[in-house]
C-alpha cells in the first residue's frame, strides 16, 4: 500500500501547502483526489516523487511505499524507484518524451536500461503494450517524432510504456485535462482495464472519470483532506464548495441539461 500518513508541507516563510493530509492507495484500487487548483494536489505528488522545491520541506508525516519510508530516501534513491516501483502519468503527454527522438527508439532504450533487455526483446515488448492500449498501426507510432502524433496516442503510449515497466502503483495528474472526448474514452478504458492489478492515485477535476473509475475519493481544499468517500456519497452530501458545484451539475445532467465531459 502507498500511504500519505498525516502530511505537512511547508514554504519556509510558514505557510502551509499541506496540512496533515492521509490518503492511502492499497494495490489494485484506483483512488482519486480532486480539488481546486491551488487546492495541494501537485505538492502532494512531488512530496511522493521526492522532488518539492527548495523552499518547501516536509515539516511532519510519512510516505510509505509498501515497506519504504520515501521522506528518508535521496533523489537519487527516488528516481531508481521510478518506473520500477511507481509510475507517472502527466497531464501534458508531450513532456513525458524527448521531442527529437522517434517513439520507438524511446520505449526501447527505457525497457532495456530500466528492466535490463536486449534490442529485440525490449522491441518486441513495446509493440505489444501499443496494442494493449489500442495502438495498432505499431509501425508507424514507433517509427514517429512525439510531434507527429496526437496528445490521446502519447498519452497511450506513456500507459503502454508503464503497462511494459509494470510499477506497483501508478500516479496521474490530470490525465485527461488535454484530450478530446474519443480520446478520453480510450484512455479511461487503458486504465480501467489494464491496468486493475495497480494501485493507482487519480489526481483529476474529471468528475465523471473520477466516478466511471474510482472507488473512494478525496477532496482536498486549502492543503487538507476536507471530504473523502465514493462520489456518490460526495455528490449527495457535499461540504465543499468544490463538491457542491459538482452536485449542481450532477442534477444539471439528470434533466439533460449537462454533460461531464463539458466540465
Amino acid at each position: 500500500m502507498l500511504t500519505i500518513d498525516r502530511l505537512s508541507v511547508q514554504e519556509k516563510s510558514g505557510r502551509f501547502l499541506l496540512d496533515q493530509v492521509s490518503v492511502e492507495i492499497p494495490v489494485g484500487q484506483i483512488v482519486g483526489l480532486t480539488g481546486h487548483s491551488g487546492s495541494g494536489k501537485t505538492t502532494l505528488l512531488r512530496s511522493i516523487f521526492g522532488m518539492l522545491h527548495g523552499s518547501c520541506i516536509i515539516s511532519c508525516g510519512n510516505i510509505f511505499l509498501d515497506d519504504i519510508d520515501l521522506i528518508r530516501l535521496s533523489r537519487k534513491e527516488h528516481r531508481s524507484l521510478c518506473g520500477k516501483k511507481v509510475g507517472f502519468i502527466p497531464q501534458n503527454p508531450m513532456t513525458a518524451f524527448d521531442s527529437r527522438i522517434k517513439i520507438g527508439i524511446q520505449m526501447r532504450e527505457t525497457f532495456m536500461k530500466r528492466l535490463k533487455l536486449d534490442k529485440s526483446s525490449a522491441l518486441a515488448l513495446a509493440r505489444e503494450k501499443l496494442s494493449f492500449v489500442n495502438l495498432k498501426e505499431a509501425d508507424r507510432v514507433l517509427n514517429a517524432y512525439p510531434s507527429e502524433l496526437s496528445g490521446g496516442m502519447l498519452q497511450r503510449i506513456a500507459a503502454a510504456i508503464l503497462l511494459g515497466m509494470s510499477p506497483d502503483y501508478i500516479l496521474a495528474d490530470e490525465p485527461t485535462a488535454a484530450l478530446d472526448a474519443e480520446n478520453r474514452n480510450l484512455f479511461l478504458d487503458v486504465i480501467g482495464k489494464q491496468m486493475q492489478d495497480k494501485g493507482i492515485l487519480f489526481v483529476s477535476h474529471d468528475v465523471a472519470a473520477l466516478r466511471r473509475l474510482c472507488q473512494k475519493i478525496y477532496v482536498l481544499e486549502a492543503g487538507k483532506i476536507i471530504e473523502q468517500g465514493s462520489m456518490e456519497q460526495l455528490l449527495s452530501t457535499p461540504k465543499t464548495d468544490w463538491m457542491k458545484q459538482f452536485s449542481k451539475l450532477s442534477q444539471e445532467e439528470s434533466k439533460g441539461d449537462w454533460k461531464w465531459e463539458k466540465f
